[in-house]
């Protein structure tokens, strides 16, 4: 219970000092003063920015160090208070006249607004969801990708006090700004305080979701939009795991909502200053998401495409469309550069792993494999790629990234609504990235920058109902709420085996022991072996441990140290290579079924020689244990000590 309280502390000091940089920032941004729904998102996504460089340069200078950041966070949580009363304070002065600009927007949309019950209803179940997610990242972390690098990387950062190249890991040169959240999170608390920025960027998505709907749907149906987006399964699933999917497209989503305020033709009330700074604020939040992950530039092409084509529509402001663009990527590269250049410098590619074949860089030849691209590049398959991604997502990267039946759905039926202005251009965007990710990396998590773009138009369709007849508005409103309350279920499922840890019934170590395969192996090598040693493993996650860990996979790859040592080599001879590598111990991994990951084999047979079990005088077994996995596999782990 004592961790608990102190995870929630830490989280609310860290939600209060990304405040007291944020508002300042907002309010010299000059970004929609009197609306304080708008004020918060802005001010929540400006402040972590700013922290996360902040953050950044401490790592890139070796200055990354607990204390500092401690003291650092202790006095910006008192300031955030102090804007966080004023916020409040000034909520309550102007809540009049937001009240009258609400209706005014609410006039503005193309139909009447939704009906209290209805809106109310799809609030309570957005709430349920949320609710249920945070249940979840209460608990340790255990998704596979944050204890491999997402997680682990941070640590080692701190680990270093700096931002340090990890020998054998593809992922240490990829950019980090997500990572250097969690980074924070660790350096108070531990892997829980991390966890929880992953669902706070939950709700900043479905914030950006709502300042994106609101001037083409008007502000309650915007509501809806929101309300919504909580309501995806994979979305709900990713508050609950730091990762940075969703960090991503909330980014993108709030670069795209500051770029269409800033070259909407149609708003004649802004000024060149205005229009001036939501530029430089569509390039600090796109630059954010070029510092998250690499799909963001293709976020970045979409968007460039639709940009071309005002371009040549509307020639009469293809200056301000050309100097825009200019701030937009000045401000971005201001953001995002030091990770591409960092990664220029320590691989000879600012992409690295990818592109290998037309720069050069340290290393093996990245390959990307056919289980990037599932779905041969064809029309037909771009065509069913919607239903496929939707009832097969274990083809595209898993299930528990699904984006849930709603907007396929919804979507095929706008060919039967009215257009509606503004519209078009997201459907184009999201139509050009869909076509991208299709190209290039078919992954369900991917396809995330694209959802509050698809949700606009799902909500627009729900508008359109009322102008069925009876039946047929009957059979698709049951539908609806089928879904709907889906999403608000699937979570609360999920939370089930979460709740006793979450609210401390259960201690920490008693859940990892439960549902994290690597933990024994872990809680073995960090109680019982010295300070120095290094572990090669074959499972890839390495978190838990507090020495180093190297994944074998990559390590041979990149070596190729077995091609000396053939499967009936003499254990001593593999143990005495690995130990003059620097190596200490060696996890080994295996399933024992035919579902979920399976581990190459090649370290297992070369320490086994032609037996299922080990000899040799310079290998001694400290653990051996087999896990039930959350995917029904049945996996094994045997630990051993290089003598």
């Amino acid at each position: 219970m004592l961790e608990l309280l102190a995870t929630w502390i830490v989280w609310i000091a860290l939600f209060a000092a990304t405040l007291a940089v944020g508002r300042p920032l907002a309010r010299w941004l000059g970004i929609e003063r009197d609306d304080i729904f708008a004020t918060l998102v802005w001010s929540m996504g400006l402040g972590l920015l700013a922290w996360g460089m902040l953050l950044t340069g401490l790592g890139l200078a070796g200055m990354l160090y607990r204390t500092a950041i401690a003291i650092l966070t202790a006095v910006a949580a008192c300031w955030g208070t102090g804007e966080a009363f004023g916020l409040l304070a000034t909520w309550r002065t102007r809540h009049l006249a937001r009240e009258e600009q609400a209706s005014a927007e609410s006039n503005l949309s193309p139909c009447p607004p939704p009906a209290p019950w209805c809106l109310c209803g799809v609030g309570l179940l957005a709430l349920i969801a949320v609710g249920a997610s945070f249940i979840s990242a209460c608990a340790p972390p255990t998704a596979g990708d944050a204890l491999c690098y997402h997680l682990d990387l941070p640590k080692q950062f701190l680990a270093e006090h700096a931002i340090v190249d990890v020998p054998y890991n593809d992922n240490a040169t990829y950019p980090l700004l997500v990572e250097m959240w969690y980074a924070w999170g660790l350096a108070l608390e531990g892997g829980v305080s991390a966890q929880l920025f992953h669902w706070v960027l939950g709700l900043l998505f479905a914030g950006a979701t709502v300042l994106l709907a609101r001037p083409i749907l008007g502000h309650d149906w915007a509501w809806m939009a929101g309300a919504a987006a909580l309501l995806i399964p994979g979305v709900t699933n990713q508050m609950t795991a730091p990762l940075n999917d969703i960090a991503l497209a909330a980014l993108t989503t709030l670069s795209l909502v500051a770029w269409r305020a800033a070259s909407d033709p149609s708003d004649d009330g802004l000024s060149p200053r205005q229009r001036t700074r939501l530029y430089v604020l569509a390039g600090l939040m796109f630059g954010a998401a070029m510092s998250t992950k690499y799909v963001a530039m293709l976020f970045a092409l979409a968007v460039a495409a639709e940009w071309g084509y005002r371009l040549y529509r509307q020639t009469d402001r293809r200056r301000e469309y050309l100097s825009g663009a200019c701030l937009t990527l000045a401000a971005a590269i201001c953001v995002a550069g030091a990770w591409y250049a960092r990664a220029y410098w320590l691989r000879g590619n600012p992409v690295y792993p990818f592109l290998g074949t037309v720069m050069t860089f340290d290393g093996a030849e990245y390959v990307t494999g056919a289980d990037k691209t599932p779905l041969s590049r064809t029309p037909w398959s771009f065509v069913a790629a919607p239903l496929l991604v939707t009832f097969h997502p274990d083809r595209f990267g898993g299930r528990g990234h699904e984006l849930g039946p709603l907007l396929l759905a919804m979507l095929p039926c706008l060919i039967f609504v009215r257009r509606l202005r503004g519209l078009t251009s997201l459907l184009a965007i999201a139509g050009v990235y869909g076509l991208l990710w299709f190209l290039l990396r078919q992954n369900v998590r991917f396809l995330y920058p694209a959802v509050p773009l698809f949700l606009v138009a799902a909500v627009w369709l729900w508008m359109e109902l009322p102008r069925l007849p009876q039946p047929p508005r009957a059979v698709a409103g049951g539908v609806l709420t089928f879904m709907l309350l889906l999403g608000a279920v699937w979570p609360l499922y999920r939370a089930r085996d979460k709740f006793a840890v979450a609210v401390g019934l259960e201690s920490r170590e008693a859940f990892l022991l439960r549902m994290e395969p690597t933990y024994e192996a872990a809680f073995v090598v960090n109680h019982l072996l010295p300070r120095g040693a290094h572990v090669l493993s074959q499972d890839y996650r390495g978190f838990y441990f507090n020495c180093p860990v190297t994944r074998e996979s990559i390590y041979r790859r990149e070596t190729a140290y077995d091609r000396s040592l053939t499967e009936r080599t003499d254990p001593d001879a593999l143990a005495h290579e690995l130990r003059r590598r620097g190596f200490t111990h060696v996890l080994v991994a295996s399933n024992e079924t035919n579902t979920g990951i399976h581990y190459e084999p090649t370290l297992a047979r070369l320490l086994a020689g032609t037996d299922s079990q080990p000899a040799g005088r310079s290998l001694a077994r400290l653990a051996n244990y087999g896990f039930l996995d959350t995917d029904g596999a049945r996996r094994r782990y045997q630990l051993y000590l290089l003598r």
